[in-house]
């Protein structure tokens, strides 16, 4: 959904990277926004940004094979590594990752 400089609020998540005028990367697609982006955004002129709305672009475990579910785990295993996932908050950001880190292994060519 587009969405307009006054209408961001933090904690929104990009659907599309944001860019300055002279190509430089300021925020990757999928990142959510902080104060600190919006103030960069703002001193930057940018004034549009495509935001990610919940359950739009959203992909399920359950859209995903067994075998890329299991690739997607064992990587991020080691990111995770130590960390409690019985947390709701780590667990709720496992789940996040999990689900892109299938999705990208998922779009890679065979």
């Amino acid at each position: 959904m587009k969405m307009t400089i006054s209408d961001l609020k933090e904690g929104m998540i990009l659907a599309k990277e944001v860019t300055s005028p002279t190509g430089q990367l300021l925020l990757k697609g999928g990142a959510p926004i902080t104060d600190k982006h919006l103030r960069a955004f703002k001193m930057w002129g940018i004034s549009e940004f495509e935001i990610e709305i919940e359950g739009e672009n959203q992909v399920t475990k359950s859209e995903f094979s067994s075998e890329i579910l299991a690739k997607a785990d064992q990587a991020l295993q080691l990111r995770f590594y130590g960390s409690n996932l019985s947390n709701p908050v780590l667990n709720k950001i496992y789940s996040f990752c999990l689900n892109r880190l299938a999705l990208k292994l998922s779009r890679q060519p065979s």
